[in-house]
């Protein structure tokens, strides 16, 4: 069997989306099967391989806190493989309930022959992924039960993936993916938001549930990152998908009398964020202060 038939195989069944499209399906299930209670998992896996050497590397690492007091502190991962031939890969996590990381790199250097024929031939694959879920309490002190209210949910992130990300063949690629998900588990009403780097720019993201008091929410977060390269890619020799900067998950709610507090204890309320007004008012508090700071200054020099 050619290296180069190798290589193609192995994009086709190790592609660095399938774990991160098998995240997506779990996710929807997760509210349904996990009876008021929260979890926290990850996993990192670093790959590479130099067919010609027969030399293979694998450094995986994972954790899954299900109702564990660990979930709502930083958990960190970070594999590494290093083969022969040059080929590398690394993959990292940093987690907590309601806000995630996620770093991947991988990288092939060129090798050749005296007659300039290409003799090394292997790939690199890195992979990190986090979810977590929780269960909040839609309730008030001061709302009656089966008032309507709403939440709604924003998801902050930011991150870079290299450039180029994607190469026809499979031989290279970058991608990073995240979603969020609120479900009334009373009602049933559901409300998902599903992220992808490759089409969609970083910044702030949203999506509302109606529901009411006395109704029990189940709230989803998920970030992916995946890097992946060959021995015969031709645009570049080493891709990176870089999304540990953070992707924060948080609720605002319609009457600020509601519970935003999971039964992990970690409470998702959203900073309040001020208005336009108030922008204007700190831009000319500040101004002022600086200008009183340049007359003393002056007065002092005088």
């Amino acid at each position: 069997m050619s290296p180069h038939f190798s290589t193609a195989r192995h994009s086709a069944r190790h592609s660095p989306l399938r774990p991160a499209l098998a995240a997506l399906a779990l996710l929807a299930g997760m509210s349904q099967t996990q009876a008021q209670s929260y979890q926290l998992s990850a996993y990192t896996r670093s790959h590479a391989a130099d067919f010609l050497h027969n030399d293979d590397k694998t450094d995986y690492q994972d954790f899954d806190w299900l109702d564990k007091p660990q979930a709502l502190t930083l958990n960190s991962l970070d594999t590494q493989a290093l083969v022969v031939s040059g080929g590398k890969a690394s993959a990292k996590v940093l987690a907590s309930i309601g806000m995630l990381k996620a770093y991947a790199f991988a990288s092939y250097p060129y090798g050749s022959d005296a007659l300039g024929h290409l003799v090394q031939y292997g790939y690199g694959d890195g992979t990190a992924q986090a979810t977590f879920f929780d269960t909040v309490l839609v309730s008030s002190k001061t709302l009656a039960l089966g008032t309507p209210v709403s939440y709604r949910m924003d998801l902050s992130i930011n991150g870079t993936l290299s450039s180029p990300n994607f190469e026809m063949g499979g031989y290279l690629s970058a991608n990073g993916l995240a979603e969020m998900t609120l479900r009334d588990r009373d009602s049933g009403q559901t409300s998902t938001l599903r992220w992808d780097a490759k089409n969609q720019a970083t910044g702030v993201y949203s999506l509302v549930l109606n529901t009411q008091v006395g109704h029990t929410l189940t709230i989803n977060g998920m970030l992916y990152a995946g890097a992946d390269v060959g021995s015969y890619a031709q645009t570049g020799r080493s891709a990176e998908s870089d999304f540990y900067h953070s992707a924060s998950y948080q609720l605002s709610p319609s009457e600020s009398s509601l519970n935003t507090t999971g039964l992990s204890g970690h409470d998702f309320l959203a900073a309040a964020v001020p208005e336009p007004a108030s922008y204007a008012l700190l831009a000319l508090g500040l101004g002022l202060l600086s200008l009183r700071r340049r007359r003393g200054s002056l007065t002092h020099a005088s």
